[in-house]
């Protein structure tokens, strides 16, 4: 399992997040939309905080640019 994901996966699973949303819903969010392991355990590892959007998400995630979607 790795703590990495693209940011494909994310835009996918986290599509209709409300924000505001805080680590906990957007990692249940990603869990409901059926997100691959790497992808869920990546959102587990993000800073436990208030997020504004899907960049502010972007900004924080370790994405792997090497990795195919």
């Amino acid at each position: 399992m790795s703590d990495t994901t693209t940011v494909d996966r994310l835009r996918t699973v986290l599509a209709d997040v409300t924000y505001p949303a805080d680590k906990g819903q957007l990692v249940d969010h990603a869990s409901r939309n059926n997100a691959d392991e790497d992808t869920v355990h990546a959102l587990h590892a993000v800073p436990d905080r208030l997020y504004d959007s899907l960049d502010d998400v972007l900004g924080v995630i370790a994405v792997d640019q090497d990795r195919e979607a």
